[in-house]
């Protein structure tokens, strides 16, 4: 009876569920972190993962029984998420607080958050119709431009949001390095679409009735956005975009220096006059890395890069013990406090590093499957700047789309060697991963189901 009912729900109505569940997400999940007392923001944020984590499972689940989905066309992806839901769950049960493990603690993420996570990413892939990628797109950006706002009046300290940082934004992202991540993503979409604007030149481009100029000024938006975050650890992944941008120019033989010097000049003056503003808090911020290096007289000081050389240092030693299954997801805190104790002078739970701390965590399968998983939405990425497409314009449309949050998605697994997955930030960049992938699998099979 479940089943037939299922069947009866069509393409067209599922692409709506889709849009509409991811759209709806997008714009809650942030709330509480400005309405909600400080102590319950993240468990609220929690709720919000796993409520939608059964709203998408039942939509998966019509896709299935409808036969809309290509399996063979997502093994990679799907072998690497499924073996890391498997780690993850063995992971829990060897866990000293299983707990913890299974539901986080604090809006930190557990198990069940990790599961929204990878679902997320697989019915963003679903969202064929061009529309909704178009919509969802848009949204993104309009949804970004509020945060820039947000962290602008923070940081000129006309609002305050929740816990005072002096000079540096949070709002909505609970951390400045949080929302220095979001900035990230946000100023990588932005990016993409200034350079793929003529990629296409037929009336099926994704955002044929915008204007080029709008692309820059959500540029500018986004490395304000950066800028208000007031963490030098954020311009990495700001470099890692622009740096995939100078070298796409050079592999596509397209030589528009005058706009990737336009994308130059819009960050230094900025930098310049947020700097005059702040009487130069910003480049010493900038540059705090190389005077920390400079004054422990050594890269490996244990305050370099904010105490997080002290921390990939003690988390590194726990590798051997841990090599292979890890210590148990969110029991990193456990560990290190009854090791070091309670005087140690920058105690940790978070590796401050997604790469090394999945490893710390959950073992050597989980991290090879997740930097396999990154790798399979990275180069394909990549081909499609350089391959010629023989297609369709609906199709090349298709690609537009993934060409676009390519540089957002580099930025991101970039500035994630600094920083750690929060369940504030890491819900959009697993989207961004389902839109880059879905420009890659099954374009033609995507004409079928409309």
């Amino acid at each position: 009876m479940i089943v037939e009912t299922m069947r009866k729900v069509s393409a067209e109505v599922s692409q709506k569920l889709i849009f509409m569940g991811l759209a709806v997400l997008m714009f809650l999940l942030p709330i509480p972190q400005l309405v909600v007392p400080y102590a319950n923001r993240g468990d609220v944020q929690t709720t919000i993962l796993r409520l939608f984590l059964i709203y998408f499972a039942v939509i998966f689940a019509i896709e299935a029984a409808n036969k809309r989905i290509d399996f063979r066309k997502r093994a990679v992806v799907g072998i690497c998420l499924l073996g890391l839901a498997v780690i993850g769950l063995c992971s829990v049960a060897v866990s000293e607080d299983w707990v913890m493990a299974l539901y986080g603690q604090r809006g930190r993420e557990g198990w069940f958050t990790l599961m929204s996570y990878y679902m997320i990413f697989f019915i963003t892939t679903l969202l064929w119709e061009e529309k909704y990628c178009r919509w969802l797109l848009h949204l993104f950006l309009i949804f970004g431009s509020v945060v820039a706002v947000l962290g602008f009046l923070q940081f000129a300290e006309i609002c305050e949001f929740g816990p005072y940082f002096p000079g540096m934004a949070i709002a909505p992202m609970h951390n400045p390095n949080f929302y220095g991540a979001f900035a990230v993503l946000f100023t990588g979409v932005a990016i993409g679409g200034f350079f793929v604007y003529e990629e296409s030149v037929t009336a099926t481009h994704l955002f044929a009735k915008s204007k080029r100029w709008i692309w820059y000024i959500f540029i500018l938006l986004g490395y304000s956005a950066c800028i208000f975050a007031g963490s030098s650890l954020v311009f990495v992944g700001l470099i890692m975009i622009l740096l995939l941008y100078l070298v796409l120019e050079l592999i596509t033989k397209r030589r528009r220096w005058i706009s990737f010097a336009a994308l130059l000049l819009g960050l230094v003056l900025l930098v310049f006059v947020y700097d005059m503003i702040q009487g130069g808090n910003v480049t010493r911020e900038i540059t705090s890395v190389g005077n920390q290096i400079q004054a422990e007289g050594s890269v490996f000081g244990d305050s370099v890069g904010t105490s997080r050389m002290y921390t990939w240092k003690r988390t590194v030693k726990l590798l051997p013990q841990y090599f292979w299954f890890g210590c148990g997801i969110e029991q990193l805190g456990i560990i290190s406090l009854r090791l070091y104790g309670p005087e140690d002078p920058y105690p940790f739970d978070k590796a401050h590093n997604e790469y090394l701390n999945l490893w710390v965590t959950e073992g050597i399968f989980a991290i090879v499957l997740y930097l396999v998983f990154l790798f399979a939405l990275f180069l394909p990425g990549v081909i499609r700047f350089v391959k010629r497409q023989k297609e369709a314009s609906e199709n090349v449309t298709r690609d537009v789309v993934s060409k676009i949050v390519l540089f957002a998605f580099f930025g991101y697994i970039a500035q994630a060697f600094f920083n750690i997955s929060v369940i504030q930030v890491a819900p959009y960049f697993w989207m961004i991963c389902g839109l880059l992938y879905r420009g890659s699998s099954g374009r033609k099979k995507a004409l079928k189901v409309r």
